[in-house]
């Protein structure tokens, strides 16, 4: 039985040899010919198993830039396809290693690590209002997605120097996020600071329908201008100790 599972190990190993060696973009033109591809893809060189494209573009989303992939041939023992990437989006260099799962479908990604300028982060979840400035590290450390929600994350968000600026420019100091799920396949993304005008404490949990709760305490100190306390009164209440809360329920999609 052993000597039957090897062996197909390896007639299927030497196959997926075979196929890599074939040049990217001929298999791009086939995969283009039989299926729809969301995203398009220019100048790619290399073959399957080791690769680069200049440019991949996705609808709605900013493209990736100098896009580098290598294949680990161990991971086909398992029955997976591995690789590590690296890539370029709003020119700020994103690597880390994205598997696929032969028998459960599942997407894992490993080890990511990006650093970008918060004015970066502002176009990459397009947000409507205020300015966003410093800069921003991220590491997660492992997350794996079935195709229909997030099954498991484990990550930090780390924002140096961190400024936020809409009628005024607020100093926050540096923020760190801790990024988790749980066993009913929640997000938890839970939130403090050091430093700056504001003193930030809380978390926000997202469900697999994109609903989400949300907790924050902001308590200004001494430095922080009269404005600023007027604008935390316009969406968090007051609280006896002079902290604002904000408590929220939502959905994403009415955002």
């Amino acid at each position: 039985m052993k000597r039957r599972y090897f062996i197909l190990i390896a007639l299927i190993s030497y196959i997926f040899f075979t196929l890599t060696n074939i040049p990217a973009n001929k298999i791009l033109a086939l995969l283009k010919s039989n299926i729809e591809i969301p995203a398009r893809i220019y100048g790619v060189e290399g073959s399957l198993w080791q690769g680069s494209a200049q440019t991949i573009e996705i609808k709605s989303q900013p493209p990736l830039k100098n896009f580098y992939w290598s294949i680990n041939p161990l991971a086909l023992l398992w029955a997976q396809v591995s690789a590590d990437i690296q890539t370029d989006i709003e020119q700020q260099t994103i690597t880390g290693q994205a598997s696929y799962s032969l028998i459960s479908g599942m997407l894992t990604a490993n080890n990511i690590h990006t650093e970008l300028k918060a004015e970066a982060l502002q176009k990459l979840i397009n947000l409507p209002f205020g300015e966003l400035s410093g800069n921003i590290s991220g590491d997660i450390k492992q997350l794996a997605f079935d195709g229909q929600a997030i099954q498991q994350l484990e990550g930090v968000l780390r924002w140096h120097k961190a400024k936020f600026s809409l009628a005024e420019t607020v100093s926050l100091g540096n923020i760190q996020i801790l990024l988790s799920s749980d066993d009913a396949n929640n997000i938890i993304a839970t939130l403090n600071n050091k430093g700056g005008q504001l003193k930030l404490e809380g978390h926000v949990k997202l469900q697999p329908n994109n609903n989400y709760q949300l907790d924050m305490k902001f308590i200004p100190d001494k430095k922080a201008s009269g404005n600023i306390k007027q604008s935390l009164s316009l969406f968090a209440k007051r609280q006896n100790n002079g902290s604002y809360r904000l408590k929220q329920n939502g959905n994403l999609r009415n955002l």
